[in-house]
C-alpha cells in the first residue's frame, strides 16, 4: 500500500495555517485531500508578500500549507457552488473546516449540512476559542487565541521587559497536529462502529495544553513562577544560558547532578574543582550567580564552535540557540530527512510533517508541488457529473474558478 491513508478523501474549507496544515499531514499519510478556496485563491497563498515576513519571488507560504493537495475553486456564496460543495462532501470521509460558525451557517457547510448528505461523514472544525462561551464567535489568531490568551506570552516575557511576538505560525502548526490525530481517531472510531463524527479543537485550549505544566501548578494555588535575568537563573546547570566570544548563545540542561564532573571537565574548570560553593547540589543552588558567573566568564573566552565540540566531547547535555537558516543545513536534521524535496519544483525543499508511521508494505506520500488556483475544478466537478460546459457556465457566473490560461 502506498499510504496509510490510501483511499480517504478529504475536503478542506479552510484557509491560512492551522486547518490546512492539518490536511498536509493527512495528505503525507496518503489521503486524497481536495483544498476547496475561493477563485482568487487562498489568502495566505499571499504571504510571502506580506509586510512583517520574510519577502520572496517564491510564494513560501504555500509549500507549508497546500503541497500534495488538489485545489477546486467555488466562490461559496453563490448556491451553485454550495451544491457542487455537497456533492464532493457526499463523496468524502473527512470533511475540514476553520470557517467561523457564522460563516458555516451562511454558506451552508455546518455539521448539520454535511451530515445531511453523507451521514458517516468525519466533520473536523477549528477555530479560535472554542465551541461555547461569549468569544465563541470571536476571530482568533495563534498569536492572540494560542499565545496572548493562554499566558504563554506573558510567561515568556523576560523580567522588566515588554511581551516577545510569536514566530509566524508556531501556535497553528501545533495545533493543526492535535487536529490531524482527532482526525484520525476518529476514522478510527468509524471504522469501529461505523458511525461518523465531529471533532473540534481551538487554538486557545491547544495554547493552555502547551502551557499546562504552569496551568497545573497555578490550579493548584501555587504562584507564578519568578521572571530572571540570565544571572538570576536559579541553576545554571540546568537551564542556564551563556553566550560564546563570538556572540551566540548555549543552553545546558544537566537535571542529574552526577554529572557536574563532566560539566566542570569540559569546561575545563579543575579550579572550580575544589571550590566549596559549589560543593553539592544545594550549594550550587545557593550560590547560583557566582556558579553563573564563573561558567560565563569561561563560555566567553571561547567561540561557539569550540564550545559545542567540547560539551559534545564530554557528554554534556546542551544546545546550542540555533538559527532557523542554521536548522536548514543541520546534519542531524538532514539525516533524519526533515526538509524533503517538493517532487515538481526545482529543487524547492519543505518541512515534512511531524507524525513518523513506520510499517511493513507502507510508503509515506513525497511532498508534491502545491496545485494553482482552481487547478482540479474542472476534473473534480465533472468527475461528479457535471459536463465541461456546465462548469464553464458557472465560471461565467463567477461561482466557480478555473486557472488562468497563460498568455
Amino acid at each position: 500500500m502506498a499510504g496509510i491513508l490510501e483511499g480517504i478523501k478529504v475536503i478542506e474549507v479552510a484557509s491560512m495555517a492551522a486547518a490546512p496544515n492539518a490536511t498536509v499531514i493527512l495528505a503525507d499519510l496518503g489521503a486524497e485531500v481536495i483544498k476547496i478556496e475561493p477563485p482568487t485563491g487562498d489568502p495566505w497563498r499571499y504571504g510571502h508578500l506580506t509586510p512583517g515576513l520574510p519577502p520572496s519571488k517564491i510564494p513560501w507560504t504555500t509549500y507549508i500549507q497546500n503541497r500534495t493537495k488538489k485545489s477546486v475553486a467555488l466562490n461559496l456564496k453563490a448556491p451553485e457552488a454550495q451544491e457542487a460543495l455537497h456533492k464532493l462532501a457526499a463523496t468524502a470521509d473527512v470533511f475540514l473546516t476553520n470557517s467561523p460558525h457564522p460563516v458555516q451557517q451562511h454558506l451552508k457547510h455546518t455539521y448539520e449540512d454535511i451530515k445531511a448528505v453523507n451521514p458517516k461523514i468525519v466533520y473536523a472544525a477549528i477555530n479560535g476559542f472554542g465551541q461555547k462561551g461569549p468569544d465563541k464567535d470571536a476571530p482568533g489568531f495563534d498569536a492572540t487565541a494560542w499565545y496572548a490568551r493562554t499566558g504563554i506570552m506573558e510567561e515568556l516575557r523576560p523580567k522588566d521587559g515588554p511581551p516577545t511576538a510569536l514566530p509566524v505560525g508556531v501556535g497553528d502548526l501545533s495545533t493543526s497536529a492535535a487536529l490531524a490525530g482527532a482526525v484520525l481517531g476518529a476514522l478510527f472510531h468509524r471504522e469501529r462502529t461505523g458511525k461518523g463524527s465531529e471533532v473540534s479543537i481551538s487554538l486557545m485550549h491547544m495554547g493552555l495544553w502547551a502551557n499546562s505544566c504552569m496551568l497545573q501548578a497555578a490550579l493548584v494555588g501555587t504562584p507564578p513562577i519568578p521572571k530572571y535575568t540570565l544571572e538570576e537563573w536559579p541553576n545554571p546547570v540546568a537551564g542556564g544560558r551563556f553566550k560564546t566570544k563570538d556572540g551566540r548563545y548555549i543552553i545546558i540542561v544537566e537535571i542529574n547532578p552526577n554529572n557536574i564532573d563532566n560539566l566542570r571537565d569540559a569546561f575545563g574548570a579543575d579550579h572550580l574543582k575544589g571550590d566549596e560553593r559549589f560543593a553539592t547540589p544545594e550549594l550550587r543552588l545557593k550560590n547560583s550567580k557566582a556558579l553563573y558567573q564563573e561558567m560565563q566568564k569561561i563560555v566567553a573566552q571561547h567561540e561557539l564552535a569550540e564550545v559545542s565540540e567540547r560539551l559534545k566531547k564530554f557528554g554534556v547535555n546542551f544546545s546550542v540557540v540555533q538559527t532557523t537558516e542554521e536548522c536548514t543545513r543541520d546534519e542531524h536534521m538532514l539525516a533524519n530527512n526533515c526538509f524533503p524535496e517538493v517532487e515538481g519544483t526545482d529543487g524547492i525543499r519543505t518541512v515534512d510533517s511531524p507524525m513518523q508511521i513506520h510499517s511493513e508494505g507502507y510508503e509515506r506520500i513525497k511532498p508534491q508541488k502545491p496545485p494553482g488556483i482552481g487547478e482540479h475544478t474542472m476534473s473534480e466537478l465533472t468527475a461528479l457529473g457535471y459536463t465541461e460546459d456546465e462548469v464553464k457556465a458557472m465560471a461565467e457566473a463567477h461561482a466557480v474558478g478555473l486557472p488562468k490560461q497563460r498568455k
